[in-house]
């Protein structure tokens, strides 16, 4: 989710439980809070090592409970040097609490979270909303300017945005019911393949279906309303080639692959004695056209390999930035 529904849930959610007169967290709750709030995200310090890198560890480790707590309290302890008077015990409570929140709404918004602790495995979601859903964003604005007016009342305008988000998430919740029956019920559809919802971005009430086939590459778009579901997207797959197969040792492809449950493979021939061989996760993907030969993708990881079936390179791209390194050794 986007950093500005983050610290404003985060600063509603501490402003909500503490006490009227504000003792239960003391000075400096508010820098802890909306500290706590992005912490999670420090995890982008990664991205420079490699986007795989910061993928496979995305959404685990920071984004976990545990993880969450231990950075409340190193948040605790840089505002408490910034702050001597407040409380240590206060600021953690109050930064952990603001971090949980993080994990909640990337939970809500569909990203796979780390259920129990700093493990990769047991990941879970309930995407109800889309990351920076603009109606989210827009009903914590006002929450945001709520709580700014009526700041000498953090308890009751805290406690305010969150009935009004959880009101939202409720309806959220039920639509989110029927698009799942509609796209559990598709006729068309593989029952043993992986599948994956996701709330539509600035849609109320639809959610995309993504599916990986044993033949084919599917996403289909479903209502909560009238649960329609409409196909969207349809393309071949492949059996794996050796290259493809061979690719599996590339850390950009480990990495990719430990984080991702709808990927698929690709090459494309780059010269006549070179082929990449690239990953990609169906969510990612596009199609201009339904009868076009190529699928277009904003992230692929994998390698260059030669004729022999040797990597060369590990290459990841994020639209037309890319990012390459040499084969481990």
């Amino acid at each position: 989710m986007d950093p500005v529904s983050h610290v404003i849930l985060g600063r509603a959610v501490v402003g909500a439980l503490d006490r009227i007169d504000g003792s239960r967290f003391g000075p400096g709750v508010g820098a802890a809070a909306i500290a706590g709030a992005l912490a999670p995200d420090i995890d982008f310090v990664l991205m420079p090592v490699g986007w795989d890198v910061y993928l496979r560890f995305h959404q685990a480790g920071t984004h976990s409970p545990v993880g969450a707590c231990v950075l409340g309290g190193v948040v605790a302890l840089i505002v408490r040097a910034l702050r001597p008077s407040a409380r240590l015990s206060g600021l953690a409570a109050a930064a952990s609490l603001a971090a949980i929140s993080h994990l909640l709404l990337d939970f809500l918004s569909g990203a796979r979270v780390s259920a129990s602790s700093l493990v990769l495995a047991s990941r879970v979601s309930l995407p109800l909303v889309a990351m920076a859903d603009p109606w989210l964003i827009g009903l914590l604005a006002a929450g945001a300017i709520g709580m700014w007016t009526m700041r000498a009342h953090p308890r009751r305008t805290g406690r305010l945005v969150l009935l009004a988000v959880a009101v939202f998430m409720a309806a959220k919740g039920i639509l989110y019911g029927r698009a799942l029956a509609a796209s559990n019920a598709g006729p068309h559809q593989d029952g043993s393949a992986p599948r994956a919802l996701e709330a539509t971005w600035g849609s109320l009430s639809q959610w995309n279906v993504f599916e990986r086939g044993h033949d084919a590459l599917r996403v289909w778009r479903a209502s909560g309303i009238t649960g329609a579901l409409v196909p969207v997207l349809r393309w071949p797959t492949a059996d794996p080639t050796p290259r493809i197969e061979a690719s599996r040792s590339l850390d950009t492809v480990q990495n990719f692959l430990s984080a991702h449950n709808l990927a698929f493979a690709v090459e494309r021939q780059q010269t006549a004695r070179r082929v990449e061989v690239l990953w990609s996760d169906v969510r990612y993907c596009r199609q201009d056209r339904r009868d076009s030969g190529r699928i277009d993708c904003s992230l692929w990881f994998g390698g260059l390999f030669d004729e022999g079936g040797r990597a060369l390179t590990q290459v990841v791209y994020l639209g037309r930035w890319i990012q390459s390194r040499p084969p481990s050794p």
